[in-house]
């Protein structure tokens, strides 16, 4: 029979590409990466890797069992649920992830009833952007995660992942006041000469920005980067530009600063979690808390749309 633990250094060898990555999540050395590989070649009688260049590929055997071993995971996830299933509380530890914005509105108050309501369970929280959180859940480091996708470029998740939907958060474009009646006129495209801030290339929010002003006839001229959605609006407020920003990332104190909302934009919020982890219940309170706190008239209901 294989190991278990050899099987997850194979899978993850799959998503990174090299055994120093995959050491450094593991926190073992690439060398014991490489003899337990090794290990599982003999076990297995067959090649499970081949080098291309400075990264390792799968060979058709070690496809086959990087396949099986996401429903092996899942299998031993749906025992172990299906254990805690019988217990008569809710103990041991449940990590959630949440980007920055949504941690102090959603995760942390959700986090705090589930502390009240079941006090043998302890949850930790890790502040976490959905590219490194969405992973992170898949290999079983956190248990489930506070996610987005943008209406500009939706993904898919891995398999034997799933999302539930929470709510949407509108996209806002913020500019200066004196700004507000020539865009009211004119729309988008009265900002075609303007400075723009937004995040640094690669980074989610931008295409946003891009797509919008691009279906409005011009690219932007980006003038300011910044990786802070607060920090835009404060910059918008100093008069350096406009920019386009997810709306519960405006502070309060610069909601005048919203000028009109982006038509069909907005990222879908989300609690995503593995499948095979549903029956859990510390994972299965999580949801339903987090499901709870959204609803009409309780916490964020008033910017859901």
């Amino acid at each position: 029979m294989y190991d278990v633990r050899r099987l997850v250094l194979l899978r993850d060898l799959a998503d990174r590409g090299t055994m120093t990555a995959v050491s450094e999540q593991h926190g073992i050395t690439t060398s014991a990466v490489s003899q337990q590989l090794r290990i599982l070649e003999e076990e297995v009688g067959s090649a499970l890797t081949r080098r291309d260049g400075r990264v390792l590929r799968l060979t058709g055997a070690g496809r086959v069992l990087v396949d099986h071993t996401a429903r092996i995971l899942a299998a031993l996830e749906e025992a172990e649920s299906a254990v805690a299933a019988t217990g008569d509380t809710i103990t041991g530890v449940l990590t959630i992830a949440c980007f920055h914005t949504a941690m102090s509105e959603l995760a942390l108050p959700v986090a705090a009833k589930l502390g009240v309501d079941h006090p043998e369970l302890r949850v930790r929280l890790v502040e976490s952007m959905p590219v490194d959180s969405v992973p992170a859940v898949r290999q079983q480091d956190v248990d489930l995660a506070v996610t987005y996708t943008y209406s500009f470029g939706a993904t898919d998740l891995p398999s034997g992942m799933t999302s539930d939907y929470l709510f949407s958060d509108p996209l806002v474009l913020l500019a200066p006041p004196a700004w507000r009646d020539r865009v009211a006129i004119e729309g988008l495209a009265a900002l075609a000469d303007a400075d723009w801030i937004a995040a640094h290339d690669g980074a989610p929010s931008i295409s946003s920005v891009m797509f919008s002003c691009r279906q409005a006839g011009f690219t932007p001229r980006i003038g300011h980067r910044t990786g802070s959605f607060s920090m835009m609006a404060e910059m918008v407020d100093r008069g350096f530009g406009a920019t386009i920003v997810p709306q519960i990332s405006v502070p309060d104190r610069l909601r005048h600063l919203v000028v009109a909302p982006i038509v069909d934009g907005a990222r879908r919020i989300g609690v995503t979690y593995r499948q095979a982890s549903v029956e859990r219940p510390a994972v299965a309170a999580a949801v339903r808390e987090f499901q709870q706190h959204v609803r009409p008239g309780v916490g964020l209901a008033g910017l859901a749309s």
